[in-house]
């Protein structure tokens, strides 16, 4: 059996009471800081029902004021500043609601994966394109967007793929939300049915079950499905290809449910935002990398893969748009960047590559029961 090394060792038994000290007071500190935080969201819940706003910057310089003049030392102004700015930047934050962007209208299915996401909490923006979603989190209007990247049927999203060229923003979590369609409008007649709206990817997913059930009604593509509802809620004679929840959202009823030709349909969504998600033992890391347009040179880049033993979990390729015949490599692998095996073989796939960048790491998707 080991001995205390107080026991044996002078100083640190002369130091065992004051760290002991210490350890009690950081307790405290710890749960004055929660109390404050707890608090602090009482007050912003007081300024929202009030319409206050939450940044008041009078009110900040009262309170380190007033900790100046009770101050009796050893802690100097600088430091009690930079300390209360932390706490006072703290509670401002926890009085102001995650706000989060989705392509609208609502009751689309990215919103509906947003709503699931998140469990309902914070504040749901809906946006008119992806492209307004990555700009809104990039100015830090919201501090999370969410996107389609790929279906199951459909294959991959390719303008969220793209955006990420355009942005700088991290992926900070996956979500994968089964897609069911209903057709809907307002009398949930077929025979009132005179066209039909949706989105392409949802037509595409019900090409089959159209031709045999309205072989004459054109099917005409709009930029969401949500979209499309909102048309049907305003035309007896519209119907809408779209979700069971889009229903409800626009007082439509089912003409018929589970139209998609094949069942299994699942759409995979990522969370944007600024975040980087800490390493859970169950993450995947993306990157995005261009690789010269000469003989071997993708089979070089992904070389290190494989002589890492890491499992490539996806590859998707798009044009550059800056040069002919020039692509972005879009890759998931298993892992996450702070593993030292990862981040080395991302090493090596950049020195086979003319520009690389990781998107994030984050945790593998887990379907949680409802």
């Amino acid at each position: 059996m080991e001995k205390d090394p107080q026991e044996y060792d002078p100083q640190e038994k002369v130091l065992a009471p004051f760290r002991d000290e210490i350890d009690q007071i950081d307790s405290q500190i710890l749960d004055l800081i929660n109390q404050r935080l707890s608090i602090g969201k009482q007050v912003g819940a007081v300024k929202k029902e009030k319409g206050s706003r939450v940044l008041d910057r009078s009110r900040e310089r009262k309170v380190i004021e007033k900790i100046w003049k009770m101050n009796r030392g050893p802690a100097n102004k600088d430091l009690l500043q930079y300390i209360f700015n932390v706490i006072i930047t703290a509670t401002r934050e926890i009085q102001k609601p995650k706000t989060i962007s989705y392509l609208g209208p609502k009751a689309s299915y990215t919103h509906i994966a947003s709503l699931n996401h998140f469990k309902h909490s914070g504040k749901f923006i809906e946006q008119p394109g992806l492209f307004d979603i990555f700009r809104e989190v990039e100015k830090n209007e919201s501090h999370f967007g969410v996107v389609p990247v790929e279906n199951s049927i459909e294959g991959a999203v390719n303008h969220t793929l793209d955006l990420f060229t355009e942005f700088d923003l991290n992926i900070c979590a996956e979500h994968y939300e089964p897609v069911s369609h209903a057709l809907l409008s307002i009398t949930g007649e077929a025979c009132d049915v005179k066209n039909i709206y949706s989105h392409p990817q949802a037509i595409a997913q019900c090409k089959g079950w159209l031709k045999k059930k309205f072989p004459h009604v054109e099917a005409l593509e709009t930029s969401s499905t949500s979209k499309a509802a909102l048309m049907a809620s305003e035309n007896k004679y519209v119907a809408a290809i779209a979700s069971r929840k889009a229903a409800h959202f626009y007082e439509l009823l089912p003409v018929e449910s589970k139209i998609e030709d094949y069942s299994g349909n699942v759409t995979r969504f990522l969370v944007i935002g600024k975040e980087s998600p800490g390493r859970t033992g169950r993450d995947k890391t993306s990157i995005m990398f261009a690789t010269s347009h000469v003989p071997g040179a993708l089979f070089k880049a992904l070389e290190p893969i494989d002589k890492a033993g890491l499992n490539m979990l996806k590859l998707e390729s798009r044009p550059t748009r800056d040069q002919n015949w020039s692509y972005y490599f879009f890759l998931d692998i298993e892992g996450h960047v702070e593993d030292s095996r990862v981040a080395k073989t991302i090493e090596r796939i950049k020195a086979h590559s003319l520009t690389l960048k990781v998107l994030g790491s984050y945790p593998v998707y887990v379907k949680e029961d409802r």
